[in-house]
């Protein structure tokens, strides 16, 4: 997920950042950590290249849009829309998180895909050229706006929709964002919104914590990984929404 999720509340709640510092310094560690994590993604063969490639497609313009909306909401406003998002995220990660099986719901033009791993691993799921591209424009707006990477939605919407293991979801994801997020850092840089002193300290971690997040991954399972994901955005959510709650 580009680690921006955890990155957003250290920000916003230990040090009251604005909203547009908070969602710049967040995507330059969302690309650090894309650099790092899509090298060890893609040596282990997990990364989907081409639904990522075209994820980026209408990602990438929906991304700049992003970085300029950013500025006109308030720091209350970003806090609890963040929030919720991140707790519909939690309830439809749990609600999915056992399911192994692809989706019900059969669009028009959903056909299946096939991708095999380094270690002769088989992924089986569903896909669409119309719908990733569409998925593209919210997951850069949203990659650029809160400065999380997109992942969030790129999970909900490729899992749900599509019926892609978790394994090949965050692989894919992170490789989105290496084509995505450096057009939304390069505007949020012309915004003003990039603040050196938090960005690079941020981005350092990243590239260490982009090699150690994939060889963690390949020891849990699927329900484990998700199930770990969830209750870490539970745990954000709340601390968010939960500052202005107590606040009043």
């Amino acid at each position: 997920m580009g680690g921006g999720f955890v990155v957003i509340p250290v920000l916003r709640l230990a040090y009251g950042i604005s909203p547009s510092l908070t969602a710049g310094a967040s995507l330059v560690i969302v690309l650090a950590n894309g650099i790092s994590g899509s090298i060890a993604y893609l040596r282990q063969g997990r990364a989907d290249v081409k639904v990522a490639l075209l994820t980026a497609v209408t990602g990438v313009p929906a991304c700049v849009a992003g970085a300029l909306a950013v500025r006109h909401v308030s720091f209350a406003g970003f806090d609890t829309i963040y929030g919720v998002m991140l707790t519909i995220f939690f309830i439809d990660i749990m609600r999915r998180r056992n399911t192994t099986e692809p989706p019900k719901l059969r669009l028009p033009g959903l056909r299946e895909r096939t991708l095999v791993d380094k270690s002769g691993e088989v992924f089986r799921y569903g896909w669409s050229p119309p719908l990733v591209l569409l998925s593209g424009l919210a997951i850069g707006f949203i990659a650029s706006f809160f400065g999380i990477g997109g992942g969030i939605v790129f999970l909900i919407v490729f899992i749900a929709l599509f019926g892609m293991p978790a394994h090949v979801v965050t692989a894919t994801s992170m490789l989105s964002m290496l084509f995505i997020a450096p057009i939304g850092v390069a505007t949020h840089w012309f915004e003003g919104n990039v603040d050196l002193t938090l960005a690079v300290p941020l981005a350092l971690g990243g590239l260490v914590g982009g090699q150690l997040g994939p060889q963690i991954a390949r020891r849990l399972s699927s329900p484990q990984l998700l199930t770990t994901l969830a209750f870490a955005v539970l745990a954000t959510a709340l601390s968010l929404i939960g500052k202005h709650v107590f606040a009043k």
